[in-house]
């Protein structure tokens, strides 16, 4: 268990970190990443968090912001984080003061956090490189840039043409690799149905978030 002592200082603040390019999903492009971060102090030691928020959500780092001020007293007189789970509901706030009592206790304890979790030895585990939704040709080139990925996850805009196109000229580009796609709520369950099978030939292997929340 996690326990903050008085001597723990809460430290909080909102950055907007640019990106080298805009990153385009179905109805939204980024061109910087918001994050909350949270960094907990207890003399040299300190446990540090952040958190993205849900734009669709409106988890917004605003709204992160003054949920950790709002708690700060609790924070700092000995809050722990299955106390954590009580005071605050699941998204970004929480996420970021959860990472930041793991690193704190980890520090404190000189024990890794996977020892600390009862959780088998880490090993390297899969994961995706994600393509920007752009055109076809471009997502084609930038799949054969990421050489070394062995799963790529391709994001599409809920335009059935285009998307289609996407796939099969990122499949034709790159023939060997797992391959996910992401349509961020882009398609309605019509028009879904027409995807399906071009992405059963394109052999792809993951579909996520196709339509609108609830539907």
């Amino acid at each position: 268990m996690s326990v903050i002592n008085s001597r723990v200082r809460l430290e909080v603040h909102n950055e907007n970190l640019p990106l080298k390019a805009p990153f385009r999903i179905s109805g939204y492009t980024f061109h910087d990443s918001p994050v909350t971060l949270v960094t907990l102090r207890d003399g040299s030691v300190e446990g540090h968090g952040e958190a993205a928020g849900v734009y669709y959500l409106n988890d917004t780092t605003d709204r992160m912001l003054a949920t950790i001020e709002a708690h700060r007293d609790a924070i700092e007189r000995g809050l722990t984080r299955e106390e954590l789970r009580s005071l605050l509901p699941p998204g970004g706030a929480r996420n970021a003061l959860d990472c930041a009592l793991w690193e704190l206790e980890s520090r404190r304890a000189r024990t890794p956090v996977w020892q600390l979790a009862g959780v088998e030895t880490p090993r390297p585990l899969l994961t995706t490189f994600t393509v920007s939704a752009n055109e076809p040709a471009a997502m084609a080139e930038v799949a054969r840039s990421y050489a070394g990925a062995r799963a790529i996850k391709l994001k599409l805009t809920g335009d059935l043409a285009a998307d289609i196109e996407r796939v099969h000229k990122v499949r034709a580009a790159r023939p060997e690799v797992w391959l996910g796609v992401d349509a961020n709520q882009g398609y309605k369950r019509d028009t879904l149905d027409r995807l399906l099978p071009e992405l059963k030939e394109a052999r792809v292997s993951l579909l996520e978030q196709p339509c609108q929340r609830g539907e």
